[in-house]
């Protein structure tokens, strides 16, 4: 707490203090050394998941978003990639279509569809949580000798 010549300091909540650079690292991630994951114990042998995890890995660690304990949150998220891409290729090829009974039994239903929205949804949670979006992205300072982490982002 900042002590001004009267007291505290009455600083609004949804502002903070900017940190001492001085000070030791204030979070658990920035204590964590950054570091590839090795492919955890069990990873399946398929050939589309190990080119997915070639892609993926090398890229989060080049911009250190990645620690070593962080292969089966990887794993996952390419796990519902996956699935997401063959319930989205079964959708597209029409493969199979039912009727809706609760519709009257008139409307066909693929159930491809609700499969590939829940996995996409899962997807993007573990994407998210990764850095894996733009989103995720841009709220992310940059880090590296030549510039500041801005305190202000």
């Amino acid at each position: 707490m900042t002590v001004g010549a009267r007291g505290p300091l009455k600083i609004p909540k949804h502002l903070q203090a900017v940190p001492d650079p001085g000070a030791a690292a204030g979070t658990v991630a920035e204590r964590v050394d950054a570091s590839a994951p090795p492919k955890p114990p069990g990873f399946p042998d398929d050939p589309e998941m190990a080119a997915l995890w070639d892609a993926i890995v090398p890229e989060l660690d080049r911009a250190g978003l990645l620690t070593r304990a962080d292969g089966p949150t990887v794993e996952l998220a390419i796990r519902h990639f996956l699935a997401a891409r063959k319930a989205g290729n079964a959708l597209q090829a029409g493969e199979v279509v039912l009727d809706d009974p609760a519709h009257g039994g008139t409307a066909k239903k693929n159930p491809a569809g609700a499969e590939m929205r829940s996995q996409s949804q899962l997807f993007l949670e573990y994407a998210k949580q990764l850095g894996m979006s733009f989103a995720a992205r841009a709220r992310m300072p940059a880090k590296d000798e030549q510039t500041e982490v801005n305190p202000f982002a």
